[in-house]
């Protein structure tokens, strides 16, 4: 090889290692920006929290169970929601969360005097009616603390993790606040007076519509207007009105709402605002109601003490696809997938989605909730215990 050949190789090989270098400079600056642009955009906190969120889903399920049934150490349940892999007791005190194998995660003592949570997926936001702080909780640690400047009316967490907030407003009936997985602030909506307060709101599942129920006084009478949201609009997208209360609100598909009112269940189109379907039930007393995919179980109340309640379950086009009779005393439904399951005295009795009673397991108090946490729980004063037919718990 000449040495003039030599010396344009050794001149290529540091050409090449000089470009590389730059290269490699570039692409650390890039990862930079990129990193600093996803940390201010909040981006970046997201994905760490999605990822924590991740680690702590695959950890719970890892976790071995401390054994059924446990003690609580919550007297008095206020509210039980199902959680990703497990299920969050509130008390008047504190809050409590456990995984499914029943292993108790963490306590909260909240100190509010008049508590409530809303629980979404493996997230929930616990707050004070009429007080200014809400804290948005994880299975195993506080995610976000946020303080409103009026006082909290209610607030509803999605699926995806984004929170609806209402509060009082010193210009409108209410301020609505939409606030996304990371707490930042992504839409609002201000009904008048006319419009009335919200009472009742419900997330789409693509994270981005809500349906709002608002209670306002007419010509004497409660009435109940519901409106249509997209926080990608400015403007209300469809509304409706109902008479009485709205009670509850559930999404059956991406279209289509349910609105559980005092003498109707109805059905209603999304994009306009219209009625699909009704089921009537004026003239009976609804005590409770429980919605699971898209069917639902209504129990209505005897009017005398001695007298059988009724369980009904309806499909999507609000038609009846079973009925049965409950002796008294039935306290509220629980409707799943495959069953609805009503609280008595002191036992919980399993309904087949066709009506028929499958089996009835004692209690050794008073039910207080049905949970569907990946097993069937039900709760009692200061306990939590797995729930099946009587044989299989026998077995177990």
């Amino acid at each position: 090889m000449s040495e003039g050949h030599s010396n344009v190789t050794r001149l290529q090989e540091v050409r090449h290692r000089r470009a590389m270098r730059r290269l490699r400079r570039l692409l650390l600056v890039l990862a930079a920006a990129a990193a600093v642009g996803l940390y201010f955009t909040g981006a970046y906190s997201q994905l760490a929290l999605a990822a924590r969120e991740t680690v702590d889903s695959v950890r719970i399920a890892l976790m071995p169970g401390t054994g059924w049934p446990v003690k609580t150490g919550i007297p008095e349940v206020l509210q039980a929601e199902p959680l990703a892999g497990g299920f969050v007791l509130l008390g008047q005190q504190d809050a409590g969360v456990w995984s499914a194998g029943g292993s108790e995660l963490r306590t909260i003592q909240h100190g509010y005097a008049r508590p409530a949570i809303s629980a979404g997926n493996t997230r929930f936001c616990l707050y004070g009616r009429s007080g200014y702080e809400l804290r948005v909780e994880g299975r195993t640690s506080t995610l976000y603390k946020r303080t409103f400047e009026q006082p909290i009316l209610l607030a509803e967490m999605s699926n995806g993790g984004s929170v609806a907030v209402v509060t009082q407003s010193d210009r409108f009936a209410a301020e609505l606040t939409v606030w996304d997985a990371a707490m930042e602030f992504r839409y609002g909506w201000n009904p008048t007076d006319t419009e009335g307060t919200p009472v009742r709101v419900a997330f789409a599942r693509d994270n981005k519509r809500l349906a709002v129920a608002c209670l306002v006084a007419q010509g004497g009478s409660l009435q109940t207007n519901l409106y249509f949201l997209d926080i990608r609009s400015d403007a209300v997208t469809a509304s409706a009105s109902v008479s009485g209360q709205i009670l509850q609100l559930h999404w059956l598909s991406a279209d289509r709402l349910l609105a559980v009112c005092e003498r109707t269940a109805v059905v209603l189109d999304a994009a306009t605002g219209e009625q699909t379907a009704v089921y009537s039930y004026s003239g009976e007393s609804l005590g409770s109601a429980s919605v699971a995919g898209q069917n639902c179980a209504l129990l209505f109340s005897p009017d005398a003490s001695d007298s059988p309640a009724r369980l009904v379950v309806l499909d999507p086009q609000m038609q009846v696809l079973a009925e049965a009779s409950v002796p008294s005393p039935a306290t509220a439904v629980v409707c799943t997938r495959v069953a609805a399951y009503v609280l008595r005295q002191e036992s919980v009795a399993a309904y087949s989605l066709a009506g028929e009673l499958q089996w009835e397991s004692p209690t050794e108090t008073r039910p207080l909730a049905v949970l569907d946490a990946k097993q069937l729980v039900v709760v009692t004063g200061g306990q939590a215990a797995l729930l099946a037919a009587p044989d299989e718990t026998q077995q177990s």
